[in-house]
């Protein structure tokens, strides 16, 4: 009950710092979005012809921003949802995986060359991992989900 309290309370003071689901809203220029919440942690072009800006709070979450041409907000989303994890694809480049999911939380090479990247979000209130494995040649291979251990493990100490 405590370890869950804390998270609470840390993904509450984390989102304070730069709440930018909150903080932004469609029509906004570019400039007014730097102004409100910094730079972004990322930065991308959109087949349209727009752009994308990420704003990675992990172990949190990531906040992709989206540009018109007329470099004004078109939406703001979090990028961290399953509907989303749906868009990934075996054989995707690690710029395409960044193009769905944003930057990773974590990575970890192995000693068979192969990657994964972690991202952590939450679920309908349950805190999740994403593990996106990329071959040594940066194709991603696989993609799987688990509830988050350092929280619902019992191994850690938690009951």
């Amino acid at each position: 009950m405590k370890r869950a309290l804390a998270a609470v309370c840390a993904t509450l003071l984390a989102g304070c710092a730069t709440d930018v689901h909150h903080k932004l809203a469609p029509g906004m220029a570019s400039a007014e979005v730097v102004e409100l919440v910094g730079k972004p942690t990322t930065m991308g072009k959109l087949v349209d012809g727009g752009a994308y800006w990420d704003y990675s709070r992990q172990p949190y979450y990531t906040d992709r921003v989206s540009f018109g041409t007329d470099d004004r907000v078109r939406e703001v989303r979090n990028l961290l949802t399953q509907e989303n994890f749906d868009n990934l694809k075996p054989g995707m480049t690690l710029d395409e995986v960044i193009g769905v999911v944003g930057p990773p939380f974590r990575a970890a090479e192995y000693a068979n060359r192969t990657t994964v990247w972690t991202y952590r979000y939450q679920d309908v209130g349950v805190w999740k991992l994403l593990h996106v494995t990329m071959d040594p040649a940066g194709r991603m291979l696989r993609y799987e989900t688990e509830w988050d251990p350092n929280i619902y493990s019992k191994k850690n100490g938690n009951k």
